[in-house]
């Protein structure tokens, strides 16, 4: 475990990674951190400032300034910004003289070199000679490697009675596993399960918590030095879920629980960003580049992971846009954009370009095989619908999917079927799609129907709209149309999908002019979705997160001002 800990942190970068898991690792060993990394302050050298004891000696200050990877010449005194001796500098010569706290000045100071691999040996006696001729009565240098960094997170983060050999087992399995992203995910999976399932009080639920994040970090540096993301994105998304399960009733934003939670959705959002940037933007621009990507002859495969892809952007996206409307909240739009405002607007513009480019490049997304994949499809459109700049996109999109699931139906092609099971597609692709009895079979049941036709009459695609109705009248008799909504049942299943729950509103009407007055009526009648913990509690994105990854249709309370006030 200690190998395993050593390369992760040898892995991580300085800012954001090395410099967020250091607080609470310093915490974990009773410390009070009284100076935590802070983007734009300048703070003279110092990263972290933590007082206590360590190893039973008496209560000192701890000064880190932190560095990635190995120290090397370049990294100890080299020409960079962020080379390590200067800033040893300038913790004596400014920030002990005229930033630390009074109550901290009659104790004694270690400065801390901190760094996530070795001192490479080239530089070694610069450095021991350095440390010797600072070192004074109150003043002393201690070095914090990989070796002792990864000897602490095991002692006080992963020590046996709180990550037990059984749990260490199984993170040990999800590495080795890498290869093979749906089996790591699961050992992961029980990983959470196990150390959140002892958890039973806030505080331990937040120690339980930061233990987890500290395994996703070790999950997702393998898998970012092993060039394959995937068990990192499944394994965070299904962390975020179970962490804000045991933490909602206890989020207030400012708790030791609710900082616990922002942590795991920091990574999360790390591991996410790092997944689209890496593996879906380079090459969306590319016709066929990512169909190729899937490396299957069989266009189920493609079909299955493009949708897949085109639900995972989208619910990037909604992310963003979360953070960007928040970061509005706090400084109106008529002042000047901030900063933090330009960078959330032009990341949710390359998404929702990326999401265009992804379609465009790949017209197998004009036809899902999957009645499921409706799901994906409301993600990308809730998301289009929040931009009128996307419209004439959105309704090109939703005319073509429609013109193609009605034309495959008719002609017996691959049109969409409720089945999920890969060998069902398969059998879907042999069987003979004119056969009325299986027809009726493998259509008894829809909610991309439904769905099509409330963005058909919100977009008021009239002649699309009367088309659809007009098929679900002559070929969808037989269909039970539908849609579903959160119950009362929701909160307590939602995030953990420990039950089936919601309920579903049949009999759905496709007549442009009454789905829309329908609609309203189910949100009205069905408001459980406002009372949920993640849309109360200002986190409304989770909901969506949930729907994309234990497959329940996209809520139309999330179009209610639009459903309302239709274009």
């Amino acid at each position: 475990m200690k190998l395993i800990l050593k390369q992760y942190l040898a892995s991580l970068k300085e800012r954001a990674e090395l410099d967020a898991v250091l607080p609470d690792l310093l915490s974990s060993m009773g410390m009070n951190v009284f100076i935590s990394p802070t983007r734009g302050v300048k703070e003279y050298g110092v990263d972290i400032a933590a007082v206590g004891q360590v190893n039973g000696e008496e209560k000192k200050v701890y000064l880190f300034s932190v560095k990635s990877g190995n120290l090397t010449r370049e990294t100890w005194n080299g020409n960079t910004d962020q080379a390590l001796r200067p800033s040893l500098d300038e913790i004596q010569d400014s920030f002990i003289p005229s930033r630390l706290p009074s109550e901290h000045r009659d104790k004694k100071i270690v400065i801390c070199l901190c760094f996530g691999g070795d001192i490479n040996s080239g530089i070694r006696q610069e450095v021991s000679g350095y440390e010797k001729r600072n070192t004074k009565n109150n003043i002393s240098f201690e070095e914090w490697n990989g070796d002792k960094l990864s000897e602490c997170i095991q002692q006080y983060l992963l020590k046996e009675e709180l990550l037990p050999n059984s749990s260490q087992a199984l993170l040990r399995k999800s590495l080795a596993l890498l290869e093979e992203p749906g089996s790591s995910s699961q050992q992961f999976s029980l990983l959470i399960e196990k150390v959140l399932s002892n958890a039973t009080d806030p505080d331990s639920v937040a120690l339980s918590i930061t233990r987890i994040n500290v395994c996703l970090w070790v999950l997702f540096s393998w898998c970012r030095d092993g060039g394959n993301l995937e068990a990192a994105y499944l394994s965070s998304e299904k962390t975020l879920l179970l962490a804000w399960d045991k933490t909602k009733e206890h989020y207030t934003g400012r708790n030791r629980i609710s900082k616990s939670f922002d942590n795991i959705l920091d990574t999360y959002q790390q591991i996410t960003d790092c997944y689209i940037e890496r593996c879906i933007m380079p090459y969306v621009g590319i016709k066929y580049a990512l169909s190729h990507a899937v490396y299957s002859p069989c266009s189920i495969d493609v079909n299955i992971k493009l949708f897949d892809v085109l639900g995972r952007l989208s619910v990037k996206g909604h992310w963003v846009l979360d953070s960007l409307s928040k970061s509005y909240d706090k400084k109106p739009p008529i002042e000047r954009e901030t900063e933090e405002q330009e960078k959330l607007r032009i990341s949710l513009e390359k998404i929702t370009k990326s999401i265009r480019l992804l379609i465009l490049n790949n017209p197998i997304l004009l036809l899902p095989y999957k009645d499921s994949q409706a799901i994906d499809i409301g993600l990308a459109l809730s998301l289009f619908s929040k931009n009128s700049d996307l419209d004439k996109f959105a309704t090109d999109w939703i005319s073509e999917i429609v013109n193609r699931c009605i034309f495959y139906f008719k002609t017996n092609g691959m049109y969409p079927i409720v089945h999920e099971s890969y060998e069902n597609l398969l059998e879907h692709r042999k069987n003979d799609k004119a056969d009325s009895n299986y027809k009726n079979k493998v259509t008894e049941a829809s909610i991309l129907y439904p769905m099509l036709a409330v963005y058909c009459a919100l977009y008021k695609l009239s002649s699309v709209s009367q088309e659809l109705e007009n098929f679900a009248t002559d070929k969808l008799s037989h269909c039970t149309l539908q849609y579903w909504y959160p119950n009362q049942y929701s909160e307590q299943a939602m995030y953990s999908n420990s039950d089936i729950h919601g309920s579903a509103s049949t009999d759905f009407p496709m007549n442009r002019n009454l789905v829309l007055e329908h609609v309203v009526q189910e949100c009205e009648e069905t408001d459980f979705f406002k009372n949920m913990s993640a849309v109360i509690k200002d986190k409304a994105p989770l909901s969506l997160t949930a729907c994309r990854c234990y497959r329940y249709p996209v809520p139309f309370h999330f179009l209610e001002d639009w459903l309302e006030d239709p274009i």
